[in-house]
């Protein structure tokens, strides 16, 4: 399960955590996975709007797929998010500044656009320099991730098929116009993540070839990590050429 670094500030003990799949509100069900081992890039979670800011989730046991429930699309390392490309970020965050998700906490979507380099450190400047690092993704509104959708996946569609391009990660309020959303940027980290997921093999998912990864949201509130079906059903596939359908 691919994740924000920082969500795990709290406590790095995997038995501290569960994973709930296929869920579209959030509720306390008792069926769920547990958490084998934390995996963090930069070894333990970094303050707010640091580099590293990704971890993966390692499964005590396989997981089941099913219509609800598929894995996401890596991206190649080289691949472009360019600046104004549509995607979608997902969770259950705060709906706006101050304003948290409300019962039946189902789970939201907000329509954002890859916003260029420049215009993203400029929004984010400082006497120091830039808070923007290459490892960053900015993209904005109107919508937008808010508080407690740390960790949820920003997935763009590229040639018919939704790959994670962020990680969310961190930002200033909540669809401000002039402070874009900031995302890990999942392109820097795909080396790192096939180093930990082997291709071919024990890839802990039953009924795929491939090594595939399941994209978390999380909720500190909860405590529990939170995986949706709705924009993780594509199949993480070795080429182009075996693309995979849309549900």
């Amino acid at each position: 399960v691919l994740t924000a670094a920082h969500c795990f500030s709290g406590s790095v003990n995997s038995s501290d955590y569960q994973v709930h799949l296929g869920e579209l509100t959030v509720t306390l069900s008792p069926h769920f996975s547990t958490v084998k081992r934390i995996i963090m890039y930069t070894g333990s979670p970094g303050p707010p709007g640091s580099s590293g800011d990704i971890a993966l989730v390692q499964l005590s046991s396989p997981v089941a797929l099913s219509s609800q429930v598929q894995p996401v699309c890596l991206p190649e390392a080289s691949a472009d998010f360019y600046p104004g490309m549509q995607c979608w970020v997902t969770g259950w965050g705060y709906t706006g500044e101050g304003e948290p998700l409300k019962p039946p906490y189902n789970l939201q979507e907000a329509k954002v656009s890859v916003v260029d380099v420049k215009t993203c450190s400029q929004a984010y400047n400082s006497p120091n320099g830039s808070l923007i690092q290459p490892d960053m993704l900015c993209a904005r509104g109107p919508g937008d991730a808010c508080q407690d959708d740390s960790g949820g996946p920003l997935v763009c569609q590229v040639a018919g098929t939704w790959q994670q391009a962020g990680v969310v990660s961190w930002g200033e309020g909540c669809g401000r116009p002039d402070r874009p959303g900031v995302y890990a940027r999942v392109t820097a980290y795909v080396n790192w993540i096939h180093h930990h997921i082997p291709e071919a093999g024990g890839s802990g998912m039953q009924g795929l070839p491939w090594a595939p990864l399941l994209a978390a949201l999380f909720w500190p509130s909860l405590f529990l990590l939170l995986v949706s079906g709705v924009l993780m059903a594509k199949y993480w596939l070795s080429s182009p050429s075996h693309a995979a359908s849309e549900l």
